[in-house]
């Protein structure tokens, strides 16, 4: 918790997400991925503030749970691009449920990026290992 955390009234923000830091540092959040037909997947996604998209997960995982592909699409990762498949799907994050575009990863992890957390307060705290996500009062741009 950071100063001034105590005063925050959870009901002005929303449900709180709570995750966790890994023993390699890296933060991860829980979320729940909704496939057409209602079936709802929890997973453990880390997250990456160079990733300015919404989510990654594994391609075949996608596929497998019967998410829309909507096909192809070029993506710059670092210095190279690679073709993965993009679907569309919704997820519920912080109690609230959102349509959006995936990618189909050609990694076995789920990947948490900018565009699902804003509007949303993110804290870590490296030294207790705890991850929290709330809604923010200010609206993003």
């Amino acid at each position: 918790m950071i100063a001034g955390d105590e005063d925050i009234q959870t009901e002005d923000y929303g449900p709180i997400v709570k995750g966790r830091v890994d023993v390699y540092g890296t933060p991860l959040l829980p979320i729940t991925v909704v496939a057409s037909d209602g079936f709802e997947l929890e997973l453990e996604a880390s997250i990456n503030l160079r990733f300015t998209g919404f989510l990654v997960m594994p391609d075949p995982l996608a596929a497998a749970i019967g998410l829309r592909n909507l096909g192809a699409r070029r993506v710059q990762i670092a210095s190279d691009t690679k073709i993965l498949s993009q679907f569309l799907g919704v997820v519920s994050f912080g109690g609230k449920h959102d349509s959006i575009s995936i990618l189909g990863g050609f990694e076995n992890q789920t990947i948490i990026g900018k565009r699902l957390l804003a509007g949303r307060r993110l804290t870590i705290d490296f030294s207790t290992g705890e991850v929290s996500v709330i809604s923010s009062q200010i609206e993003p741009l």
